[in-house]
């Protein structure tokens, strides 16, 4: 692994002597072009968002409405104030995303206490609030609150003993960081293109709907039918597809990137390289990853917003709550396939499926179920989501909201409770994926750690002790058992 590092710093990118090179075990290096399949459908995506984005929307997103009465500026159609709520959206949740990238940069060690212990506070004051809030919605909101400080205040209790280990691995993630800048400007980028992303697929959505339903579009005329649901998860899939693929993007770049300064001595430019790979070899196995979770969040979100859930409501509980386990297992899976295809060039499958193999050999598969790094990553991007969502909930409201005369008068065509739930999940699902793009750097830094370590802990005391030390030691501390492998055995000696 060392010999076939050190010859791609050499020699750049995808040379013939570093296309299959022996590894120690059954690994190797074979940066081809793997599962094509999924990148061709993935760009057929982006030409068929950008066609209706040109030929349907641009021309309709100027007289599009959601309500056939309305308030405010009568020249500026709901349409038009929905892709500016898109583009606001995207600031805001770039903005916060970054703020959260720099607080992680900055304060590695301290921000899981900080985190969970942040987070139990604003919902103590959100029960507050609740309760002091007239009526029994209040109440309720208090109650739902007081519910998820406590669960959460528990949850912190009984991981308090692991938080150490799991800080000892984001201080070395933050130093890797800082030592390769490039990656987060990458995130930076991805950011900016997932805006881009956001815009134009709100400017297809609205072409859509215009075409489907040409007699004005107001909501009060939307069936309720299978072939609507339908073309409503054909669209979310299409834009948590791309917003997926883009923080993958940067989940492999910044393993590519450690695989390289933990095997090379020269790890120079390891950022540009990694990059690379994830744009043309590796680039179909993240649009197949990528395929699978973007399916099931917008199965999940067809379940909780189709019309029928009332009369069918146990049914799709049953069916969200599988979906969600799903999806969430996967993720976990996808995390550290995407390691190997970034260290390997290897495909989805197989490096989902190596991964697994390797952590169950060394006896890792517990310290992996029980990282503590994504769940604290994970709860500053529900933050980050919640608020993107609450900003946009509103000014949607404001821009597509009746006159108070209008709404007298026209109470079902005013009606927009539909649009603003639509709103929330989708700015919501926006601002978590911003955030989520800068939270895996670290997270994929972390990920691929586990997976250098249990592959060849040798190579980085060769390449950088101070960071090997580290790593020992707290594992030593946390996990003294992992390390009577032979493997580690050797290593340790070694130090």
């Amino acid at each position: 692994m060392r010999d076939a590092y050190k010859a791609l710093s050499d020699k750049g990118f995808a040379e013939p002597d570093v296309d299959d090179v022996a590894l120690p075990g059954d690994s190797y290096v074979d940066f081809a072009f793997k599962d094509k399949v999924p990148a061709g459908l993935f760009l057929g995506n982006v030409a068929v968002v950008v066609y209706l984005a040109v030929v349907w929307g641009a021309p309709n997103i100027g007289t599009f409405d959601f309500t056939q009465h309305k308030s405010g500026d009568e020249k500026r159609s709901q349409g038009m104030s929905l892709l500016v709520v898109a583009g606001l959206m995207g600031a805001v949740g770039a903005v916060l995303s970054a703020l959260w990238l720099q607080a992680l940069h900055l304060y590695a060690v301290r921000i899981i206490s900080v985190t969970l212990q942040a987070t139990v506070a604003a919902l103590l004051v959100g029960a507050v609030a609740g309760f002091m809030e007239a009526g029994l919605a209040g109440q309720a909101i208090g109650l739902g609150n007081l519910f998820l400080a406590v669960a959460l205040g528990l949850y912190y209790i009984s991981v308090r003993h692991r938080i150490p280990f799991a800080a000892a691995n984001l201080a070395v993630a933050s130093k890797i960081m800082q030592r390769f800048p490039q990656i987060a400007l990458t995130a930076y980028a991805a950011i900016a293109a997932q805006v881009v992303w956001t815009s134009l697929w709100t400017v297809a959505l609205v072409g859509v709907w215009v075409i489907a339903y040409k007699d004005g579009g107001a909501m009060e005329s939307l069936p309720s039918s299978t072939t609507t649901h339908f073309c409503v998860f054909l669209m979310l899939l299409s834009l948590f597809w791309g917003l997926q693929v883009l923080r993958n993007v940067v989940h492999c770049t910044a393993a590519g990137t450690v695989g390289e300064w933990w095997f090379s001595p020269h790890p120079e430019g390891a950022a540009r390289r990694a990059l690379r790979r994830c744009v043309t070899t590796s680039f179909g196995s993240i649009c197949f990853g990528s395929l699978i979770v973007a399916a099931l969040a917008a199965l999940r979100f067809v379940l909780l917003t189709a019309k029928r859930r009332k009369s069918r409501g146990s049914v799709n509980a049953c069916l969200d709550c599988l979906v969600g386990a799903l999806e969430s297992n996967l993720k976990i899976f996808n995390k550290y396939a995407y390691v190997q295809v970034a260290l390997y060039g290897k495909s989805l499958y197989d490096a989902g499926l190596d991964t697994m193999l390797l952590f169950r050999e060394k006896g890792w598969t517990a310290v992996v179920n029980e990282s503590l790094v994504s769940s604290v990553l994970s709860t500053g991007c529900v933050v980050v989501g919640l608020a993107t969502g609450l900003v946009g909930v509103g000014l949607v409201h404001a821009t597509t909201a009746c006159s108070d005369a209008e709404a007298h008068a026209h109470e079902g065509q005013c009606d927009t409770f539909s649009v603003l739930l639509t709103t929330f999940a989708i700015c919501n699902a926006v601002g978590y994926a911003m955030c989520a793009v800068v939270s895996s750097i670290l997270d994929s830094i972390v990920a691929t750690v586990f997976v250098c370590f249990a592959e060849d802990p040798v190579a980085l005391h060769i390449t950088n002790s101070d960071e090997y030390m580290g790593i020992v030691d707290a594992w030593r501390q946390f996990h003294p058992e992992l390390l009577t492998h032979s493997t580690f055995s050797a290593s340790v000696s070694y130090a």
